[in-house]
């Protein structure tokens, strides 16, 4: 029997939640000491004042998938498979008397495949920093995020690695390539576009519920120090990009609010005729309020810049990319489950709309440990062309059980 329809995915979805269901059960009846002896703290070292600490995650997730049919693909494209990632960071920091923070961190990606974890061009050393902290806030300098998308709020979800909202793992292929299909357009909806390049970040302390963030990218370059690496000498290269950000949460009886602004804008260099300075800004919002033991969370964020598919080596005078990303979740004790939308615009050489949707649910066996099932789709048209199907338009769905690890 194939998955020829998208009964597939909601049967594959339904045996996740089964399988979520037994889990517990399972625990119930006695199974706890398995989870406990997999509860572990990161590992850390502490000497004078100070520490080292080791952290890290682990994901693995099983899928299947339907992608519809077209002239190319009568019967469409129906695949099973497994996607996986493993990371790691060290942090090394030391208090001085005066309260100074003053350390060092980097992240790593140890292994991916081609459906996972390329967030940050493959890197294997993701982020690389130094960072100071006192009373009066936060500075890093090196390979990082930059502080619009620290302070960014996107709306809440059930897992980071299988999301319409920066996925770690994507579920789909391109037959003809046979690489991810998702590689097409990664929905990011909090300012990105200085990615993990080297930079100069500031966060200040919250005071009153307000925080204020800046960035300083000299060259859209992953070097570990700002002002070191070379541009390519292609036409359009940013470089001299600032960020500003701002977030605001606080209570109001038992609702909780968060707000987000940024804002990012840079200067184009070898420019032509195609070519302009980028320009980037996003809002977010996030609300939570307990209904007894329920904790309902609601939010989402839109996004708006010049960068053509969201791409900072695509920023064009007539272009344009907008994204939208809304989400709801629900936590009773151990269980979460939610909802998400995403929208995307983007408007350039070629039109590209991407609509996607995803139903998830998952356990948290322990503080490390959490598996999730759900079912995700997309739907995307162009403009001009066609995908590899035949038509400019295509579908996708597919069912996941995810089994996730963090220190």
């Amino acid at each position: 029997m194939t998955c020829g329809t998208r009964r597939c995915a909601i049967l594959l979805a339904t045996a996740a939640f089964a399988a979520v269901s037994s889990v517990r059960a399972d625990a119930a009846e006695g199974s706890r000491s398995l989870a406990d002896a997999l509860a572990l703290d990161p590992p850390s070292w502490e000497f004078d004042n100070t520490t080292i600490r080791l952290g890290g995650a682990a994901a693995g997730a099983l899928f299947t998938a339907h992608q519809s049919a077209g002239p190319s693909t009568t019967s469409g494209y129906d695949h099973s498979g497994a996607t996986s990632l493993v990371q790691a960071d060290i942090q090394a920091q030391r208090i001085f008397d005066n309260g100074m923070i003053v350390g060092v961190r980097s992240d790593f990606l140890l292994f991916r495949d081609t459906q996972s974890g390329d967030n940050y061009n493959n890197d294997t050393v993701e982020k690389i920093y130094v960072f100071a902290q006192t009373g009066f806030g936060r500075v890093e300098i090196g390979q990082q995020d930059g502080a619009a998308y620290t302070l960014g709020l996107v709306g809440p979800i059930t897992n980071e690695q299988v999301t319409l909202e920066n996925r770690n793992m994507s579920l789909f292929r391109d037959p003809v390539t046979g690489g991810d299909f998702g590689a097409l357009f990664q929905s990011i909806t909090a300012v990105q576009s200085t990615s993990n390049f080297a930079k100069i970040n500031y966060v200040s302390p919250r005071l009153l519920g307000i925080q204020i963030g800046a960035s300083f990218t000299p060259k859209s370059v992953r070097t570990p120090l700002p002002f070191t690496g070379n541009l390519r000498n292609d036409p359009n290269q940013q470089q001299n990009i600032w960020e500003v950000a701002a977030s605001y949460t606080g209570y109001f009886s038992d609702l909780a609010l968060g707000i987000s602004a940024g804002f990012a804008q840079g200067s184009v260099r070898n420019r032509n005729a195609a070519g302009d300075s980028l320009y980037d800004w996003a809002l977010g919002a996030q609300l939570a309020y307990p209904v007894g033991a329920v904790k309902l969370s609601l939010g989402g964020a839109y996004r708006d810049s010049n960068a053509y598919l969201l791409d900072i080596n695509q920023v064009l005078a007539h272009a344009g990319t907008h994204a939208s990303h809304l989400s709801t979740t629900a936590e009773w004790g151990a269980w979460i489950a939610g909802g998400e939308y995403s929208l995307a615009n983007a408007k350039g050489p070629v039109d590209y709309d991407v609509t996607g949707y995803q139903l998830s649910a998952g356990y948290r066996i322990n503080d490390n440990l959490q598996i999730t099932g759900g079912w995700q789709w997309y739907d995307y048209s162009r403009s001009a062309g066609v995908f590899y199907n035949g038509l400019p338009a295509i579908s996708m769905n597919a069912g996941f059980l995810l089994l996730s690890y963090e220190l």
